[in-house]
């Protein structure tokens, strides 16, 4: 069985890197809807409806993945919180 340590300074490091990327995610994804609109803008009839129903689709699905994302970022402070108070009470020192 595979044995991992974390303490929550690396669990912070941790979570600021993913909130970075998720940050990044979230701009690539309006560079996609800037790129998007500059297509429909050069198709018509049943290319573009089509296109654009399946794109509109799939960033639904990208903005579903970005709030699981953000909540599990939030859940991964409150932990590093929970283990620092955890922490602070094993040595006496009440939070």
């Amino acid at each position: 069985m595979s044995f991992y340590q974390i303490d929550s300074r690396s669990l912070r490091t941790k979570r600021e890197e993913l909130a970075g990327l998720a940050a990044r995610f979230r701009q690539e994804k309006e560079t996609l809807i800037s790129k998007e609109s500059a297509l429909l803008a050069m198709w018509e009839g049943q290319a573009k409806s089509a296109f654009h129903s399946v794109f509109v689709k799939n960033s639904g699905m990208l903005d579903a993945f970005s709030e699981v994302v953000d909540q599990y970022i939030g859940v991964m402070g409150a932990i590093a919180d929970r283990y620092d108070a955890a922490e602070q009470k094993n040595l006496g020192r009440c939070v």
